[in-house]
């Protein structure tokens, strides 16, 4: 059985070195198609929303004949069909293969996503890179999230990819970017402008054709959209769906004839609830963009989910149904009470019914200004002229920033002195006049770290910024760095292509004045750091020699990543020795705090 489970990861280890040769010869060899547009939607679960409208847009003959791709997985895929003769979709292909979809991404010269991005991606010069988000964000996001910060990178990445972020109102620009950490570093431009899913909110004549169309235009339409239990990574769908069963039955016999509710559940719960059994309450019909059928209503009920930042654009009600927010509350934090929120808050359905039987009464003028600031019905036309057309007709802006940015190295930050004395040196690091950026080693997923003692030790004035994933080697550099850990190597600067490649996909365009790697040891992140263009130092915390001969460190390598880096500093007198011997240099220093070592020698 140990045979056939270390044979089964060996097959899928050469797999992935494979896949990321096939996929980084296009990186280094193709050239970019300029009329080719990648688009990914949801991570390909969906496409929809501000991605669907995008590419209903471009499929209209406006821009250009570009070639549209898709990566989408498979379960989706006939769901993506039905949307493409709905909307008049012109989609040159859809890939359901993660390596396709990635040989596409390295080869078109627009990329549009509204989250994340395949993580074998390394971003080239010339291409144009589009993030829309997903929603202006009531539950807290990013490091503002705890038990879902240590993600942060997979978040970060693709925004720092990004030539444009867009946001329709102030408020989601301000908590995206403090949240991802990337308000004082975020290299490309920020487009305030209305979502393109919300344009339809603007359109009364589309409202009136798919009620006609689904023969419910003498009924009073309501939609019941709630967010999902439990955080991303351990949702509670089987709580949800039988609390949420219980509570559709019972709005089903309060329901009047001339009323129906279609209620757009999670996928995980949508699919387990038998809606035949209902007379008034309906599933959400398929083959529509959701905020297609969300504009039919004409109230919305929810409940900590930011679609309601989306519907008020219609001024129509809103109901907040939060009959278990205590219990939700402890899962996840939100960024303000839902008391700040001007629509009405029922905890039970007799109440629900009652709210569903009324008519608007609150004034919503406040929210509307702050939360659908630039929302409008041609939204979608003025992004797509701003981004491809050249047309500056957005409104614009660029982080303005006069510090310095500092990355640091931190390896895994585990219990040791290492640790103690990076995050004793950050205490005391000059946050006035420099931004601190740590750097920290993916951890592996199945070894337990206690990464929320570890967040909290970091100052608050200390951005975090890890490294996505490890290394993304192809077949022949494996085979380098096989010998390069079993310290068979010789000649490492046959992975310096390798390592120079890691660093784009890692920080493509982040702009660092300099990078110091604190950590030192592992020889993977030693020689990665080594090869950073500009400003880069490397601390020795002991005898070199000693570690070598304890963790079994392939000196070549070490070798090669001293005479690369263009400081060395040590802790104390007695390491410049060896430190000069294997480095063969004669320049190292002693330094023990970094606002003395930036302030003389990185920037």
């Amino acid at each position: 059985m140990n045979h056939l489970k270390g044979l089964k990861k060996s097959i899928n280890k050469w797999k992935k070195q494979y896949y990321n040769s096939y996929i980084y010869y296009s990186y280094y060899h193709s050239k970019i198609d300029e009329k080719a547009i990648y688009v990914q939607s949801r991570g390909g679960d969906d496409l929809t929303g501000n991605m669907l409208r995008m590419v209903e847009e471009l499929s209209s003959g406006k821009y250009g004949d570009y070639k549209i791709y898709l990566f989408a997985k498979e379960g989706v895929v006939s769901k993506i069909k039905e949307l493409e003769k709905n909307y008049n979709l012109k989609i040159h292909r859809i890939t359901t293969s993660k390596i396709t979809a990635t040989k596409y991404l390295e080869c078109s010269k627009y990329i549009l996503t509204d989250g994340g991005i395949l993580n074998r991606y390394v971003k080239r010069k010339g291409q144009i890179f589009v993030n829309t988000w997903h929603g202006t964000p009531l539950k807290v996001m990013g490091v503002d999230n705890v038990p879902e910060e240590h993600h942060i990178a997979n978040v970060q990445h693709p925004f720092m990819c990004s030539d444009y972020l867009i946001y329709p109102n102030d408020y989601m620009k301000e908590k995206m970017l403090e949240s991802y950490m990337i308000d004082k570093i975020y290299p490309g431009s920020i487009l305030l402008e209305g979502y393109p899913r919300n344009s339809v909110f603007f359109d009364k004549k589309r409202k009136e054709e798919l009620k006609s169309k689904f023969n419910v235009s003498d009924k009073k339409i309501f939609v019941y959209m709630p967010t999902y239990r439990g955080v991303f990574y351990q949702r509670k769908d089987q709580e949800q769906k039988d609390m949420v069963a219980e509570c559709l039955a019972e709005i089903d016999e309060n329901l009047n004839d001339d009323q129906i509710l279609y209620a757009k559940l999670h996928p995980n719960n949508n699919e387990k609830i038998n809606f035949k059994k209902f007379k008034h309450v309906r599933a959400f019909p398929t083959g529509y963009e959701t905020y297609d059928i969300l504009n039919m209503a004409d109230c919305l009920i929810t409940d900590y989910s930011s679609v309601f930042f989306d519907y008020a654009n219609t001024r129509e009600k809103i109901i907040i149904f939060n009959y278990d927010e205590e219990e939700y509350l402890k899962d996840r934090e939100l960024y303000f009470p839902l008391s700040d929120l001007p629509f009405p808050k029922v905890q039970t359905v007799k109440d629900l019914i009652k709210e569903m039987n009324s008519p608007k009464d609150y004034d919503d003028s406040e929210f509307l200004e702050k939360y659908c600031t630039y929302d409008r019905a041609d939204s979608t036309e003025y992004l797509c002229r701003h981004i491809f057309n050249g047309e500056k007709i957005c409104k614009e802006e660029k982080i303005k920033n006069d510090k310095k940015n500092i990355l640091i190295y931190g390896g895994t930050m585990k219990n040791n002195e290492i640790t103690s004395s990076l995050l004793n040196l950050l205490e005391n690091a000059d946050t006035e006049k420099y931004n601190f950026f740590l750097s920290l080693r993916p951890w592996e997923k199945n070894v337990k770290t206690n990464h929320e003692e570890i967040f909290k030790s970091i100052p608050e004035d200390i951005q975090i910024f890890p490294l996505r994933t490890r290394l993304k080697p192809t077949y022949r550099e494996e085979k380098l760095l096989k010998e390069l850990k079993g310290n068979a190597i010789k000649h490492p600067k046959k992975l310096k292509r390798m390592f120079e490649r890691e660093l784009e996909r890692y920080y493509y365009n982040t702009p660092f004045d300099a990078v110091i790697n604190y950590d030192g040891y592992d020889i993977e992140e030693t020689l990665l750091f080594s090869y950073y263009r500009r400003n880069n130092s490397i601390w020795i915390h002991k005898n070199i020699f000693s570690e070598i001969d304890l963790k079994n460190l392939c000196e070549p390598a070490l070798e090669e990543a001293y005479s690369n880096y263009d400081i060395i500093n040590v802790l104390s007198e007695d390491l410049i020795e060896p430190a000069s011997q294997i480095s063969g240099r004669d320049d190292i220093q002693v330094v023990d705090d970094f606002n003395n070592a930036i302030e003389g020698h990185y920037v």
